[in-house]
C-alpha cells in the first residue's frame, strides 16, 4: 500500500526523530530556519551591506518555499507567434490551474 500524499518517508522521519532527541521534542527544522532568517534580517537592518541583504533575502526565500505553492510559467502561442495566454501550473498537490489573460488591451 502506498503512503498517503504529504506523509514523511522513513529516512526523513528517522532524521527528524534524531534531531528531536538532540534538540528537544519540540524541535522543528522549519521553525529553526525562520528564527535564523529573523536574525539575518536584523543583521541586515543594523549593518546594511549587499552580502547581509542577500543572505537575508535568500533565507526568507527558503522559508517561503514551505508556505507558498511553486508555480511554473507556461506560454501559449498562436500561429502568428503572439502570446495568447500564460497558464501557471501548480506544483503544490492541488489539481487546479491558474490562468492569467495577458492581452494588454488587445483582442
Amino acid at each position: 500500500m502506498a503512503r498517503p500524499k504529504g506523509s514523511i518517508n522513513k529516512n526523513s522521519k528517522f532524521l527528524l526523530n534524531r534531531l528531536q532527541d538532540m534538540y528537544g521534542e519540540q524541535f522543528d527544522p522549519v521553525m529553526k530556519m525562520a528564527q535564523q532568517a529573523v536574525k539575518l534580517d536584523e543583521l541586515a537592518e543594523s549593518e546594511p551591506s549587499v552580502s547581509n541583504q542577500k543572505e537575508s533575502i535568500q533565507a526568507w526565500g527558503k522559508i517561503a518555499e514551505f508556505v507558498s505553492p511553486k508555480l511554473k510559467a507556461v506560454e501559449m502561442t498562436g500561429d502568428t507567434g503572439i502570446t495568447l495566454n500564460v497558464t501557471r501550473k501548480r506544483f503544490d498537490g492541488s489539481n487546479g490551474l491558474q490562468d492569467d489573460n495577458n492581452n494588454d488591451g488587445e483582442e
